[in-house]
Order: structure tokens, then sequence, then C-alpha cells
């Protein structure tokens, strides 16, 4: 197994524990005779730390990676960057949170967190460890669980925050290539299928989002949930990971478009909304 092999196969090993429906659309497509390539992954840190992407990319260039674009979403106070490489169609997408343009209850929550990861990493029990943290990208929650009250501060201005204050770095979600299936070759196939067994998808900026003028199209599940028990709270219902769906067309030189759509995936961000997912779990039981 290749190094890349190994370590998308602990990335998928990782995501999977948390985000069920991820395997069970995978299979769905697997028992149609669909073979899945996987489009790209995604990860979430915070800016001006020592997690930072700056920090992150080395990782990804020591696996052959190469900076292909940057990204900005003012909105969600975000700055991303998306990496491509020669021998993969799998693009790596990072994005980090400039948490310090939060109020000073969010910060104070953050700069704890990002001391405990700092103290984490210098620890001489994980350097001298044969299980070190290795590599950082995947490494998880470096830090304690935040309780249930700093997560809902967090919640109430940036959902991106809360989400990475309880998961870690990790993968926040793989996508299907569409392109590279038979029988669901178009998107509105695959969102067809998926609304026929049942699954929420996002519909922040519509269904599908994008469109053929901007090379690339995406759709995505609402996130799963998971049981995580806080200590101030006790076990609570906290949005995990999602699916993503993303079909790209070509360019005026023929080659298919490998970058992002800051627009489109502003929208796909929504995935992980636990207020989003809560509302759709209700429209569904009534």
């Amino acid at each position: 197994m290749s190094v890349l092999d190994t370590f998308f196969t602990k990335l998928w090993q990782q995501y999977s524990v948390i985000s069920p429906q991820a395997v069970d659309i995978h299979q769905l497509f697997e028992d149609k005779g669909e073979t899945i390539v996987n489009d790209h992954v995604a990860f979430r840190t915070f800016a001006n730390s020592h997690i930072n992407i700056d920090i992150l990319e080395d990782e990804i260039l020591a696996l052959g990676y190469r900076h292909l674009d940057s990204y900005q979403f003012e909105t969600k106070k975000l700055d991303a960057r998306c990496y491509v490489h020669d021998k993969s169609p799998t693009k790596i997408f990072i994005s980090e949170l400039r948490w310090q343009t939060l109020s000073a209850p969010a910060q104070l929550i953050i700069q704890n967190i990002i001391d405990q990861a700092h103290t984490t990493l210098k620890s001489p029990l994980i350097e001298q460890s044969s299980a070190r943290i290795s590599p950082l990208i995947s490494a998880g929650r470096l830090w304690a669980l935040p309780s249930y009250a700093d997560y809902q501060c967090l919640s109430r201005e940036s959902e991106y925050a809360a989400w990475l204050s309880v998961w870690g770095l990790r993968a926040n979600h793989f996508t299907i290539f569409v392109n590279c299936l038979t029988q669901f070759s178009q998107l509105s196939d695959v969102v067809e299928l998926l609304i026929q067994q049942g699954y929420r998808l996002n519909d922040a900026g519509g269904v599908i989002k994008g469109s053929k003028a901007d090379l690339l199209i995406q759709a995505a599940t609402m996130a799963d949930t998971c049981t995580v028990e806080f200590e101030d709270a006790g076990e609570q219902e906290i949005s995990s990971c999602y699916y993503e769906f993303a079909q790209r067309f070509s360019q005026d030189n023929g080659e298919l478009y490998q970058g992002f759509v800051p627009m489109s995936a502003d929208k796909i961000f929504e995935s992980t909304n636990m207020k989003s997912i809560l509302g759709s779990t209700a429209s569904d039981d009534e």
C-alpha cells in the first residue's frame, strides 16, 4: 500500500466511526456496481496557532501535494487553501478560522484550546513515544473536551468553531467524485437517489450548489449526529461529519476544473450546522 493509500485509509477509518451514513452511502453505490473515487477531503483548524494551515501544510506537501489556490470566506471568518496531487484525483482542502475576530468570551475559550494543544504537542511523552502524534492533520482533539456551555457559546458565533472544539483535527468530510460514476454520472441523478433513500441533504442555497458555468457543482448530506457526554450537561447530540458529492466540468483547455467555488463552499459548511440539522429532523417528524 502506498503512503497516500495508507494516509487516506486511516482518514476514512477515523471519519467513518462518527459518520455512519457515509459508510452506508458508499455501500449503496458499490452495491449498484459503482467504483467510488474520492474528489477531495477537507479539514478545519484555527488560525494563529500551532495547528494552523501553515503548519498542517508541511504534512500535505510532504505527501507530494502542491498548493493550487487560496480562498476567503468573510462571513464565516475563514481562510482556506486547496492542494492537488499529480498522482491522485483526491484534492485536499484546509480551512482555518480567524478566531481573533470573534467576541472576547469566544476568544478566551479558543485561546485555552490552543494553549492545551500546544502543551500536548510539546509533551516529552509525545516526543518520546513510538505512537507520537503523526500526522498532526488527523491527530483528533489535542485538548480536553470543552464544557457544553463553552460549546454553546462558540456555536452562537461560529458553528465552525464549536464543531472544531469537540472533534479536533480530522477529516470533516469525504467527497464522491461524480464524474467517475457510470450509472449516476450526473449530480442530479445522485441527488435523486439519495432523496429516494431518505437521506437529508443540505439545501442552503439549493440542494445542488453552483452551476456548469462555475465548472463545479456540489451537493452534501446533512451531518450525522453523535452523543457526546459533557461534564456540565451530560449527554448531548452534536453534529459530526457529512458526505459530499462533486461534479466537475472541463475548462477551455479541455482539462477538468480542479479548484473550488467560494460561494458554493460557503453553503456546504452549513452541513454541520446543528440548528439546521435539528430543523431538518423536526420537519421530518411533522
